[in-house]
């Protein structure tokens, strides 16, 4: 009983002090952008240029839901309704504590799909295997066109970030090999989780397996990235800071980079901002000006996410009362 408590204790303690750090690292780069100016960003933002960071915004979903149609491969199962699952998932993912709502997505899927969930986590493995491929591109490209070759660290850290990627079978094939040896010899239950690891290694093999539609899948990413960068520049744009596109993919790809730290307790609140921060500053920007259209392009990021996600909400639920199972 001490042990289980122990164990317990543990495995919330890690999430918990993880949020405080990012609640400690939100409240720093609120300090630093002092919130007046964050609120005055908000006010002055232009419409048409909100407008314009809205409408690309819907573009990067419907990139999201091409993406998962590609990575599916489910005949009947169309683009629109795949959007409204990728759009109702992000949604989920950003505001529910601690990423608990990245399950979101394999649950959605075998709710709509009727696929087995552990199908739906190889498919989220899968879409996130992608994410980080495509932010390792983006960093390698934005260091080599705004800083060149002068900056090894930041090189190393996109092939850190591409490697890691490709790594994701391999590192599935291990974990599937320890479940068969830790699980299956312990009965009904152990066997069902060594199955479960099994068939989230199948999705993914899968993938590596068709390389014409894993390749789509690839680019489609990039494509992806590059629309939300194109929202951060529209909304900076319009909060009356014109920088260089080719900036502002540098700045926003590096501060996604962040996200990948354990660091979370809801809406990527604090290591984004932090991320953005070092980035821009780190390309000029002066600290104060950098902390703020930080803060405000995350809030509005954060809209667009909860208008788009509870859209799909609705539709998505619409559609299963009106052809219940």
């Amino acid at each position: 009983m001490t042990g289980s408590s122990s164990r317990l204790s543990r495995s919330i303690a890690g999430p918990v002090l993880g949020g405080i750090a990012a609640l400690a690292l939100f409240g720093a780069v609120l300090i630093v952008a002092r919130p007046a100016e964050v609120w005055r960003l908000l006010q002055s933002t232009d419409g048409g240029f909100l407008a314009l960071a809205l409408g690309i915004s819907a573009a990067f979903l419907a990139a999201r839901g091409l993406r998962l149609l590609l990575l599916l491969d489910h005949r009947g199962f169309g683009w629109f309704r795949a959007t409204l699952v990728a759009a109702a998932a992000q949604a989920a993912a950003l505001f529910a504590p601690f990423r608990t709502g990245e399950l979101v997505l394999p649950w959605l899927l075998a709710r709509t799909l009727r696929r087995d969930m552990s199908s739906g986590v190889g498919i989220l493995l899968a879409a996130r295997a992608l994410d980080l491929a495509s932010l390792g591109m983006w960093c390698g490209f934005a260091v080599l066109v705004v800083w060149g070759l002068t900056e090894p660290l930041a090189l190393c850290l996109s092939v850190f970030i591409l490697g890691s990627s490709l790594l994701l079978p391999v590192t599935l094939a291990v974990v599937d090999r320890v479940a068969v040896r830790a699980f299956a010899s312990r009965g009904m239950v152990g066997r069902r989780w060594a199955r479960r690891v099994r068939r989230v290694r199948r999705e993914v093999d899968r993938l590596v397996k068709n390389p014409l539609r894993l390749g789509a899948a690839v680019f489609v990413s990039v494509v992806m990235w590059g629309l939300q960068w194109g929202v951060a520049w529209a909304l900076l744009v319009g909060m009356g800071h014109r920088w260089p596109l080719v900036e502002v993919a540098a700045g926003a790809s590096i501060a996604a980079v962040a996200n990948l730290l354990p660091l979370n307790l809801i809406a990527n609140l604090g290591t984004l901002e932090a991320g953005w921060t070092a980035a821009f500053t780190a390309l000029g920007i002066p600290l104060q000006t950098a902390a703020a259209t930080g803060l405000a392009a995350h809030i509005w990021g954060l809209v667009f996410a909860a208008f788009y996600g509870a859209l799909a909400w609705g539709i998505l639920s619409s559609g299963e009362k009106e052809h219940p199972s």
